[in-house]
């Protein structure tokens, strides 16, 4: 009788067991791959030269969340795309500088020296919530970005965070985990895009340093010359 009993728990345990593994143990990996449009803007008549550090291009976020699978989000690909579109369509020029003459003292003279400003996004933070915790049938991905903007010479104009935010639903027929993940990142990564297009001007330091040049003439997308 004692053996039967121990079977039967033994039994109801490999039970639970299987259950919780079919449930939580499969992990989750998404690689956000998608081009982004230019902003539909009039460029700012300024040079920028853009660094990407690798923590940006390669960066991967990985989280295990209570009562439900882990997940892990590649968006290393889509930061760089995001942001070369962001910049193209928001200056006249961009130029691309390398990791390497960051601390050199030998940092490109010839390019530096014909720059306005040179600017470093960075993906600080990572945030999402899936339907186990929320209870619900969407995704959801929240992105906080810092963009470092600096002088050609190092001096700091601001540290500037921008925050992105994107949900997708499964819908009905369940269009798949990934699939909905992914596209919850795409939509937060074009939130933040939108947000740094559309508030860049305004911000005090920026507008100070970069928009308020002293040649009158020159004419961007919140300067206009006086009559």
């Amino acid at each position: 009788m004692a053996i039967r009993i121990l079977r039967h728990i033994n039994h109801k345990l490999i039970t639970l067991c299987t259950i919780s593994l079919l449930l939580f143990g499969c992990a989750k990996s998404v690689e956000v791959l998608t081009q982004f449009p230019e902003p539909l803007i009039e460029p700012l008549p300024l040079v920028i030269g853009i660094r990407y550090p690798i923590e940006l291009t390669d960066f991967v976020h990985n989280e295990d969340p209570e009562l439900a699978p882990e997940w892990t989000i590649k968006l290393g690909q889509a930061n760089l795309r995001m942001f070369r579109a962001l910049f193209k369509g928001m200056f006249i020029q961009t130029i691309e500088i390398d990791n390497a003459t960051k601390d050199s003292e030998e940092a490109e003279p010839q390019t530096t020296t014909s720059l306005d400003a040179i600017i470093e996004p960075s993906l600080e933070e990572v945030e999402f919530s899936v339907p186990e915790q929320s209870g619900n049938q969407q995704f959801t991905v929240w992105l906080r970005y810092n963009i470092l903007i600096t002088t050609p010479e190092g001096k700091l104009i601001t540290n500037w965070r921008i925050t992105g935010y994107g949900q997708q639903d499964e819908g009905p027929m369940g269009m798949g985990d990934e699939t909905a993940m992914r596209k919850a990142a795409v939509t937060a990564l074009r939130d933040a895009a939108a947000n740094i297009a559309t508030t860049f001007s305004s911000v005090p330091n920026i507008k100070r340093t970069l928009l308020n040049p002293p040649n009158p003439f020159m004419k961007g997308t919140e300067i206009i010359a006086a009559p």
